[in-house]
């Protein structure tokens, strides 16, 4: 009798569980606002404080980081991608900033 019970059960929530759709989100989450605030000289630990931990570290140049996110626009479907390229100096303060993606945002 229980068999025939967990059958119809599970085989519906299998199916409905194929309809859920959760937009996939790598890497970091990044702020524009947070992002606009780094500025030359800070520190590498002000810039993990504001950014989180980066999405990449280069093995060849141990003082840049790159922050790095891509997700779905919920509005448009389109593939956003979009990160900031930090170098340190020896002092591990912020010599130069590339941000990549956020045209739109300014």
């Amino acid at each position: 009798m229980i068999k025939h019970l967990i059958l119809p059960f599970a085989l519906s929530a299998m199916l409905l569980g194929g309809c859920v759709y959760e937009p996939i989100h790598q890497g970091n989450r990044l702020k524009i606002g947070s992002i606009m605030q780094i500025q030359e000289g800070d520190t590498k630990f002000s810039v993990e404080q504001a950014l989180g931990t980066p999405s990449l570290d280069h093995v060849m140049q141990e003082n840049r980081v790159v922050y790095f996110e891509q997700f779905e626009d919920e509005e448009s479907g389109d593939m956003i991608k979009r990160g900031v390229e930090i170098t340190y100096d020896d002092a591990l303060r912020v010599k130069e900033i590339r941000r990549f993606g956020f045209e739109n945002e300014e």
